[in-house]
């Protein structure tokens, strides 16, 4: 019974709570008239993506999008305006929570990181560590094709 409440920890089926951090998103407060390429002042789905392979990296082992758990079998989408996280609309600012050691997740604030190349942009960002981050339960089915129960 441990090894399957562990399992549904760690492919997201349950809520968890841990220390970690908690980045934030947000498109730029910059006049759109005063650049010349608009796309520049929000935040895109690559970006999203590239913090959470950062926060992989780091040792992240619960994350979640504006309150999206993220899963082995979750997409993050583009979807004009807003970006779709496992298929539900989510739109800016972005908070993204992540659960693991906070000092090693927090790096990605680093000098040379993605954030730093964020806040270049005029992108809002925003890190915070924090002892205590609780990350909903993801509430899809997952479902899989190829994968089966070996003998």
């Amino acid at each position: 019974e441990e090894a399957i409440k562990l399992g549904n920890k760690m492919i997201g089926m349950t809520d968890v709570t841990g220390p970690g951090v908690i980045v934030t998103l947000s498109d730029s407060k910059k006049d759109v008239n005063t650049v010349l390429n608009a796309n520049e002042l929000v935040v895109h789905d690559a970006d999203v993506l590239s913090v959470i392979n950062e926060l992989k990296n780091a040792g992240a082992e619960a994350i979640s999008i504006n309150d999206q758990r993220l899963v082995p079998t979750s997409s993050i989408v583009c979807g004009g305006n807003i970006i779709e996280i496992n298929g539900e609309k989510v739109g800016a600012p972005f908070e993204i929570k992540a659960i693991g050691l906070p000092e090693q997740l927090a790096a990605l604030s680093r000098p040379g990181g993605y954030l730093e190349y964020l806040k270049r942009d005029t992108i809002g960002v925003d890190l915070k560590k924090s002892n205590s981050i609780t990350i909903p339960k993801y509430t899809g089915v997952i479902s899989y094709k190829y994968a089966q129960h070996s003998k």
